[in-house]
């Protein structure tokens, strides 16, 4: 993130906020694994967008009065002793380097500032107050959220989500540069793995492949590696990666590099012995043709809930041609997913599935399809932008036809006599 962009951001940020509003972005905090380890710490994507900083424990602060707009950053004080553990700690300087915010105060200041801003009219507080998908609620946002209610009940409330939510979905050149560039290491990582696999690999030795090639060539890794073989491969999120890949098996790996904090997302499926069986290229050539004919429709406009409904009506079509299917009721035992989401900071950036595609979105088109009886599990994904005249897809150039497969995988095996 630039200086620039990151002004650019704040101001609409600002237009986004009705008056007599202020909105409180956290950066997170470091999570304890167990005892005394910790999780490796991920900033608040919303907060490094407004800021370009990835230090936990800060806070950015948006202002909106009827008389103009303020912006400040709150940060801990630089503490010596955790310097010497943790390396350096942001400063005012250095804060006002990376971002462009000049106000730049320290944390224990922020209560002062809130109470003077509440007592001058301010009449709304907006948080972020839960994960995309509701699942569970983020802990120190409802504790932000708790401590703001108590001691200033007559601010309202508010989720800064729909404020920010298309703001963040729309993507500026810089931001795609830089998932082009997650594109191309994940490329690169999967060209490695499709070299290695072998029957009697590990899943974890291709996830360790994919993984150390992304970090070899500068990136870092958008999101746990999904490699799952054979029977694994029909659990959407399976990700211990223990399993041996016997001659025969498919092996499916839903993978993707990070730049700059951007995602990139891609699901190939791959045949462990290098070359596919005629009931797994049945099924596959089927979610093939589903990926090509979703990308199809991704334009300006469409929605994911129409992707959704177009993907179920060729799997109608197809499913009950192939002999796999008797009745359409049939299709949600062997896909139960949606086929799109948003992609950007987050690997499943915020998105409605009824909000109308506008140039600049970037999104994943990934059907599968999974039979348990067969062992059998397919997922086929690529990366859109969306285009004012269509679309283009990110990761067009890595193989995912059939033949392109198994003639660079049996290119790997004669290389390796």
């Amino acid at each position: 993130m630039t200086k620039d962009f990151c002004a650019s951001a704040r101001s609409s940020l600002l237009d986004g906020l009705p008056e007599n509003s202020i909105a409180l972005i956290y950066s997170g905090q470091v999570q304890a694994a167990s005892n005394d380890t910790d999780y490796p710490f991920e900033v608040n994507r919303n907060f490094y967008y407004f800021t370009s900083i990835s230090q936990p424990g800060l806070f950015f602060m948006a202002c909106k009065t009827p008389t103009g707009a303020a912006e400040i950053l709150f940060i801990p004080r630089v503490d010596l002793t955790k310097e010497k553990w943790t390396g350096k700690m942001q400063t005012p300087e250095s804060c006002n380097e990376a971002s462009g915010i000049s106000d730049v105060r320290f944390i224990d200041e922020m209560e002062n500032v809130i109470a003077s801003l509440a007592s001058r009219g301010m009449k709304n507080l907006y948080l972020y107050s839960k994960n995309l998908y509701d699942y569970q609620a983020i802990p120190y946002e409802n504790v932000i959220r708790q401590r703001m209610s108590e001691k200033y009940p007559g601010f309202e409330i508010r989720d800064l989500s729909p404020i920010t939510e298309k703001q963040r979905s729309i993507k500026a050149d810089s931001e795609i540069d830089k998932m082009k560039i997650a594109a191309r290491l994940t490329k690169q990582a999967l060209d490695e793995v499709v070299s290695a696999l072998r029957p009697g690999m590990k899943e974890y030795e291709a996830q360790a492949v994919f993984e150390y090639t992304v970090k070899r060539h500068g990136g870092n890794i958008g999101f746990n590696t999904i490699t799952a073989s054979g029977e694994n491969a029909v659990s959407l999120h399976y990700t211990s990666n223990q399993a041996t890949m016997p001659q025969g098996d498919l092996l499916l790996i839903d993978c993707g590099a990070s730049y700059g904090n951007y995602c990139a997302d891609v699901t190939r499926t791959y045949p462990v012995s290098g070359s596919f069986t005629e009931e797994q290229l049945k099924i596959y050539n089927i979610v093939l043709g589903a990926n090509e004919h979703i990308i199809s429709l991704v334009k300006p406009g469409t929605t994911l809930a129409q992707l959704d409904e177009s993907l179920i009506a060729f799997y109608e079509k197809e499913l009950a041609e192939a002999g796999l299917i008797d009745s359409a009721d049939e299709i949600a035992e062997y896909y139960y997913h949606s086929v799109s989401h948003s992609l950007g900071l987050d690997v499943h950036d915020a998105l409605s599935k009824h909000a109308p595609l506008e140039p600049g979105m970037v999104i994943t088109v990934e059907p599968g399809l999974y039979f348990s009886g067969l062992g059998i599990g397919i997922r086929i994904e690529d990366d859109v932008l969306v285009t004012e005249n269509g679309n283009i897809v990110l990761t067009s150039d890595i193989a995912k036809a059939p033949n392109e497969i198994e003639e660079i995988m049996n290119i790997f095996e004669l290389g390796s006599i």
